[in-house]
């Protein structure tokens, strides 16, 4: 545990918190700030700094599997048919996944898109998934050289 870690204080039962379901290694807690109904983080127990693409390949199968887990039971108990999933990592510096229950989708697959655009020149403290405007191909491929070239690709 983190000494001033909200989440591992949630995780060793020193926070309330609403819990969903568990197991040993993972926590589903409902968010107390949601912004929609049912909005839930999935919570490792053991303390991982919040990009969760540094930590160790087989904890993070783990974690896509028990959220899995969490998903078909939100889609069960919140009577939806998709739930989105986030994994910012820039709000509480330890490994969490945001998931969303997407109410008011169908069951069948059914494109549904925001009417206006946004871009981003840096983080603002939140991610959007609308689009954004139409680039050229000549922009994107400068921009896929530029990473294939970084990594040497």
């Amino acid at each position: 545990m983190e000494n001033n870690c909200i989440f591992c204080k949630i995780v060793d039962g020193e926070i309330q918190s609403a819990k969903i379901f568990e197991d040993e290694e993972f926590i589903a807690i409902l968010d107390t700030m949601p912004n929609t109904y049912g909005m839930t983080l999935i919570l490792p127990k053991k303390h991982y700094d919040s990009y969760i693409f540094e930590m160790p390949d087989q904890f993070y199968l783990k974690l896509m599997i028990f959220t899995k887990k969490v998903v078909k039971i939100l889609e069960k108990g919140l009577n939806v048919n998709r739930v989105a999933m986030v994994m910012e990592g820039m709000g509480i510096n330890h490994a969490h996944i945001k998931l969303y229950p997407l109410h008011g989708v169908e069951k069948e697959f059914k494109q549904i898109l925001a009417k206006d655009t946004i871009f981003f020149e840096k983080y603002e403290g939140y991610i959007c998934t609308k689009s954004g405007k139409k680039v050229s191909f000549d922009e994107l491929n400068n921009i896929a050289n530029k990473i294939r070239e970084s990594n040497e690709l």
